[in-house]
C-alpha cells in the first residue's frame, strides 16, 4: 500500500503543480497581452493626437506669407516668418520639437535653432521613409515610437502646401513618449514575478513531495516496527520450542557418540548431528536478533580487544581451519560500543569470509583511529577470496543468500546492529577478487 500511495501522492503534487503553473502562465500571458494592448492603444491615441496637432500647425504656417517666400527661394525671409510660430507652438500644445524640412530632410526653420539649426540634415528621419513619403504625397502621417538618446519619441509629419496646393515642405512634430517606459517596466516586472513565482512553486512542490515521502516512510517504519515487535514475540516462543528439542538431540548424539566411541572408524553421523544442531541454533539466533528490537548497552572500552576476542572465537570454528589471520592494532582504540553485539557482527563477517575462502586464503583486519581529524574509527575486514556473489547493496537485504545453507539474515542483522551504533557498514569487492567489509563507528575525542 505505501508504494502506490506514494506514487499517487506524488502524482497529485505534480498535477497540482502543473495546474498552478498553467494558471500562472495564463495569468502572465494575459497580463502581457493586456499591457501590449494598452501600449498599442496609447501609441495609436498619441499618433492620432500628433497628427491633429501637426495638421493644425501646418495650416497655421500656411496661413501666413511663409509659403510665398519659400516658393520664391527666399529661405531666410521664410524662416524669419515661421520661426516665431514654431517657437511658441510646442509649449502651447505640449510637444517637444517642431521644425520644417525640405525634400533633402534639411531644416528650414525650427522651434529650437540650437538643436535643429537651419540647413542641418535630420538623418534619423530616413527611418520613417514611408511616413515622410506619405506626407510629401499630401497625407498627414505618424511614425512608430522611436528611441533617441535613451528617450522615446513619436513623430508626426504634415504637408505644408502652397496656394497652388503643392507640397513645398513638411512640418515635423516630435512628442515625448517616455511614459511607455512605465509599461516596459510593468512588462519586466511581470516577467520577474512570473519567474519568481515559478521558482517558488518548484521549491514548494519539491518540499511538499519530500514531506509526503518522509511521512509515508515514517508511516511504513512504524508499521514495520509493529510487525517486528509482533514477530519478536512470536520468534521468542518459537525459538524456545525449537531449542528444547535441539538440546535433546544434541545431548542424545553426545551420549551415543560416547557409547560407541570404540567403533573403528567412528561413525561420521556422530559429528554430523551436533554440527547441524549448531547451525540450526545459529539460524534461530539470527532470526531472533533480526526480529527483536534489541537495546544496545554502549560502554567506552578498547575496540581492539573486542576485535581480538572475535578473531579468537572465529579461529575455533570449523570453517576457519587452515586460514591465515592478520591483525596488528597500533594501540588501544577506546570507543563507546556494545561488545557482545559487535562481536556478533564480526563473527558474521569473519565466518562469511571463511566460507568464501573454503580453507585456503587469508583474512586481514585493520583498525584505524581517525581522530582528531574525524570523529570516527574505521574497521576493515579484507579477504582474498573470489569476491562478492551479488551487488554490494543487495547482500544486506533480509533473507538474501547465495548459499545452500542459512536464512540470509546474518548481514542484515549486522547492518542493523552497526546502524544502532550510529555507524555504517559497507561492502566492497575488488576487480581481481577479494572482498572488504568496512565499518565506521562514531567516536568522541579521547
Amino acid at each position: 500500500m505505501p508504494i502506490p500511495l506514494m506514487k499517487s501522492s506524488r502524482a497529485l503534487v505534480i498535477l497540482v503543480s502543473v495546474m498552478i503553473v498553467l494558471v500562472l502562465a495564463i495569468f502572465n500571458l494575459g497580463s502581457w497581452f493586456f499591457i501590449n494592448r494598452i501600449e498599442d492603444s496609447l501609441e495609436q491615441e498619441l499618433g492620432t493626437r500628433l497628427q491633429a496637432v501637426a495638421r493644425l500647425s501646418a495650416e497655421l504656417v500656411e496661413s501666413g506669407a511663409f509659403p510665398r517666400y519659400l516658393e520664391r527661394g527666399q529661405e531666410l525671409s521664410a524662416r524669419l516668418l515661421a520661426q516665431p510660430i514654431l517657437e511658441r507652438m510646442p509649449a502651447a500644445i505640449g510637444v517637444q520639437q517642431m521644425y520644417l524640412v525640405d525634400r533633402g530632410l534639411r531644416v528650414l526653420a525650427s522651434s529650437d535653432p540650437e538643436l535643429f539649426p537651419a540647413g542641418r540634415e535630420v538623418i534619423y528621419l530616413r527611418e520613417d521613409s514611408a511616413e515622410v513619403a506619405a506626407a510629401w504625397a499630401g497625407t498627414v502621417s505618424a511614425s512608430a515610437v522611436r528611441v533617441i538618446a535613451d528617450s522615446r519619441f513619436k513623430t508626426a509629419y504634415a504637408p505644408v502646401t502652397s496656394a497652388a496646393e503643392e507640397v513645398i515642405c513638411i512640418l515635423v512634430v516630435e512628442a515625448n513618449a517616455d511614459f511607455f517606459d512605465l509599461l516596459a517596466g510593468f512588462r519586466r516586472g511581470l516577467v520577474l514575478i512570473g519567474a519568481l513565482s515559478l521558482a517558488a512553486l518548484l521549491v514548494l512542490a519539491a518540499s511538499l513531495a519530500s514531506a509526503i515521502a518522509w511521512f509515508l516512510r515514517t508511516q511504513e517504519n512504524l508499521r514495520r516496527a509493529e510487525r517486528l515487535a509482533a514477530m519478536g514475540q512470536m520468534a521468542a516462543t518459537v525459538a524456545h520450542e525449537i531449542r528444547n528439542p535441539l538440546s535433546i538431540i544434541k545431548n542424545t548424539a553426545e551420549v551415543l557418540r560416547q557409547k560407541y566411541a570404540t567403533a573403528a572408524p567412528p561413525d561420521e553421523l556422530f559429528e554430523f548431528i551436533p554440527s547441524e544442531v549448531r547451525r540450526l541454533n545459529r539460524l534461530v539466533t539470527d532470526f531472533l536478533a533480526f526480529a527483536r528490537d534489541r537495546e544496545l548497552v554502549l560502554k567506552r572500552s578498547d575496540l581492539a580487544q573486542t576485535v581480538a576476542r572475535a578473531i579468537a572465537l572465529a579461529r575455533n570454528q570449523d570453517q576457519a581451519v587452515g586460514l591465515a589471520w592478520r591483525f596488528a592494532p597500533a594501540g588501544p582504540v577506546v570507543v563507546a560500543h556494545d561488545e557482545d553485539a559487535l562481536i556478533q557482527v564480526l563473527m558474521n563477517l569473519f565466518l562469511n569470509a571463511a566460507q568464501a575462502l573454503a580453507g585456503n586464503g587469508s583474512i586481514a583486519v585493520e583498525l584505524q583511529d581517525l581522530r582528531p581529524a574525524k570523529k570516527q574509527v574505521h574497521l576493515a575486514i579484507q579477504d582474498n577470496g573470489p569476491g562478492l556473489p551479488a551487488p554490494a547493496e543487495k547482500i544486506f537485504e533480509p533473507f538474501f543468500t547465495t548459499k545452500t545453507q542459512g536464512a540470509g539474515l546474518g548481514l542484515a542483522v549486522s547492518k542493523q546492529i552497526i546502524e544502532k551504533h550510529h555507524g555504517r557498514l559497507l561492502a566492497e569487492s575488488g576487480k581481481g577478487g577479494g572482498t572488504t567489509m568496512h565499518i565506521w563507528l562514531p567516536a568522541e575525542d579521547q
